[in-house]
């Protein structure tokens, strides 16, 4: 089966910084607020990043990750357009970013999103995802958003 994206490492700051703007601007279910979605905008610019690119060569996703300490990376932020979505551009950027995982010996990656104690349709499809490429739920924690809010932290062991 042939694929319809390729993807790619950027490294130009500026580049990951207005493909992260665009793509999440397009995805208010799970992007609303206009501040977070600045601040990851900002935040892109210094890691590690990969976007995938459709026949057109627009970008239609991207994954960025942040190292903590020297064994975990977090998925920092990722973003797959909705018309794009289900025909397996997220796992492709998540298999290559884990390929830079155990390129520098990081042993553990995890996730923030919505916990599931909050019934909203667009965070199960999120958590199902995680889950089909191996995160497990380790906590939920309400104090790190808001009540409204609980952060559900999952977690996977990369070798």
């Amino acid at each position: 089966m042939k694929k319809d994206f390729c993807i790619i490492k950027v490294n130009d700051e500026n580049i990951k910084s207005t493909y992260t703007k665009n793509i999440l601007k397009k995805l208010p279910e799970w992007f609303a607020d206009k501040k977070a979605i600045d601040n990851y905008s900002k935040e892109v610019k210094k890691l590690p990043y990969w976007a995938a690119f459709n026949n057109n060569n627009e970008c239609i996703g991207f994954l960025s990750i942040k190292i903590h300490y020297k064994y975990t990376a977090e998925i920092f932020v990722c973003g797959v357009l909705s018309n794009y979505q289900h025909k397996g551009i997220g796992k492709s950027l998540y298999n290559i970013a884990q390929l830079y995982m155990i390129k520098h010996d990081l042993k553990y990656v995890i996730v923030k999103t919505l916990s599931d104690i909050v019934e909203f349709k667009p965070y199960e499809q999120t958590r199902k995802f995680y889950k089909s490429v191996g995160f497990n739920p380790l906590i939920t924690l309400t104090e790190m958003w808001d009540e409204e809010n609980p952060c559900l932290i999952m977690i996977k062991t990369i070798i």
